[in-house]
């Protein structure tokens, strides 16, 4: 009879143990999609489209990094992906990109982040044909600093909207130089090869023309000219420069005649273009992106929000 009435009470305790597993299992479920299972703040989107940022010169993830957890924070998009391209143009992935996943972000390092922007679009143009034919992804945002920005944009005029790549819908680009780097002579530019050139501007040697065109045209900038028929035309674009209020008109870096040289090139080739400016100290090259609240806030809202109210008009309607 003893024996009997220990059977059963093992019976019972392992059935209330293995009850006790599955509401573990489950709420740990749960938890390990946040975003997609509960309610989303509804001043923002929630799709599938992934948004993917891009370092500039001589960075890495690491000058991702704040913008990226500052949607994190405001639980408006997660990270989902790392993807490393290795100096031989191997591509090396990290995490997933899936159909439930509310707007997912992609981490993009080049670990040679001194190729220059060129390749680095090329080495884009890789991993974006491999996001479309592995992770079946048929829309892209994109968020680039500095050559990263550079690189986003000639990503677009090389390919356009082809059939085999994501269809881009917004970039956010921040301190772009279209037209020229400040040679400050700093110890990571290169002193030989063909990369050398591209540091071949000085503050308030450039301006705008009336037409918007820049006065003065760098190779650089000519390579992006040539191909202004090909940008897809559905593309939002918001370019964000700084101006340290120095004197200089720049970031530093970056002077705002080479950011704002951009819009030359895209006018009547996309329906939305938008301007910012950050002004300030806070506003030197880097610092843009090295947790920069106007910036992150600008950057957010405009990838995300379903009613993005820009601070000017369209500049394209001006």
């Amino acid at each position: 009879m003893f024996e009997k009435f220990r059977f059963i009470s093992f019976r019972f305790l392992y059935f209330i143990i293995g009850i006790i597993i599955i509401v573990i299992s489950v709420f740990a479920l749960w938890h390990s999609r946040p975003q997609e299972l509960k309610a989303p703040d509804n001043g923002f989107v929630s799709n599938n489209t992934p948004t993917i940022f891009i370092h500039g010169w001589s960075s890495s993830l690491m000058a991702e990094r704040d913008m990226v957890t500052s949607a994190e924070v405001r639980g408006v998009a997660r990270k989902r992906m790392i993807i490393r391209v290795r100096s031989n143009g191997k591509i090396l992935v990290t995490g997933d990109i899936k159909k439930w996943m509310r707007n997912p972000i992609i981490m993009l390092q080049f670990d040679n982040n001194r190729a220059g922007e060129v390749q680095y679009a090329h080495w884009l143009t890789k991993v974006c044909k491999l996001l479309k034919a592995k992770y079946h992804v048929n829309n892209l945002n994109f968020v680039g600093h500095s050559m990263g920005a550079y690189a986003a944009v000639y990503y677009n005029l090389l390919n356009g909207n082809q059939s085999d790549l994501p269809r881009t819908q917004k970039m956010c680009l921040i301190a772009g130089p279209y037209d020229g780097i400040i040679d400050n002579h700093k110890a990571n530019q290169p002193t030989s090869g063909p990369l050398k050139t591209l540091w071949d501007d000085k503050p308030n040697q450039n301006r705008l023309l009336a037409d918007g065109r820049p006065k003065i045209i760098h190779p650089e900038y000519k390579k992006l000219y040539r191909l202004r028929n090909n940008f897809p035309h559905q593309v939002r674009v918001l370019n964000i420069f700084g101006n340290i209020g120095d004197g200089s008109n720049s970031d530093g870096v970056v002077t705002a005649t080479s950011a704002l040289s951009l819009r030359y090139i895209l006018r009547d080739k996309v329906n939305f273009y938008q301007t910012f400016e950050s002004f300030g100290a806070k506003s030197q090259h880097s610092a843009l992106h090295d947790n920069n609240l106007a910036v992150n806030r600008q950057l957010t809202e405009f990838i995300w929000a379903k009613n993005y109210q820009p601070g000017a008009p369209n500049d394209l309607q001006q």
